[in-house]
Formats: structure tokens, C-alpha cells, sequence
């Protein structure tokens, strides 16, 4: 589902960019940064934002990745070629 007024409500509540897109929920944290290296070896900077803003950065946690929109398309290339394909 795509809720563009909670996307709006959270960017407003958290203050997240509006210039920066949701790629994917990594299940960890450590996955989530295997994943934003990845991209970073690759030239998209990326960064790791876990589910529960004011918690701890714990590793069991879910966490999303995020990347600038106009490298959206790119970065899930890249991880669909890069990742998906090697853990299925």
C-alpha cells in the first residue's frame, strides 16, 4: 500500500528528506549495512534507518534503506543482482 499522506505526515514528524527514497526493509542491521556498503562500493550513498526511531540501534531490529530518489532505480539493480541472487 501506498499511503502518500503518512509518507508526508512522517517526513513532517521525523524530518526524513523528501528528496530520499525507501528501497527495501532490511531484516537486521547488519544486513542493512552489508547493504548500504554494497551500494556505497557501487557510488550510491545510502544509509541504514532503523524501524523504531527512538530506540536502540539494536541488530535484531528491522531497518530501512534508503537512497536518494533519483538513485532508486539503480540501487535496486543492484541489489537484486548483487544480493537476491546470491541469498534466495
Amino acid at each position: 500500500m501506498d499511503w502518500p499522506w503518512l509518507r508526508r505526515l512522517r517526513r513532517l514528524v521525523l524530518g526524513e528528506p523528501s528528496n530520499e527514497q525507501l528501497i527495501r526493509t532490511a531484516p537486521t542491521r547488519a544486513v542493512a549495512e552489508i547493504w548500504v556498503n554494497l551500494l556505497g562500493d557501487h557510488g550510491i550513498p545510502a544509509r541504514a534507518i532503523p524501524a523504531l526511531p527512538a530506540s536502540f540501534m539494536g541488530d535484531g531490529m528491522s531497518h530501512r534503506l534508503v537512497v536518494r530518489a533519483e538513485h532508486a532505480d539503480e540501487a535496486e539493480q543492484i541489489l537484486r543482482a548483487l544480493w537476491d541472487v546470491s541469498h534466495p
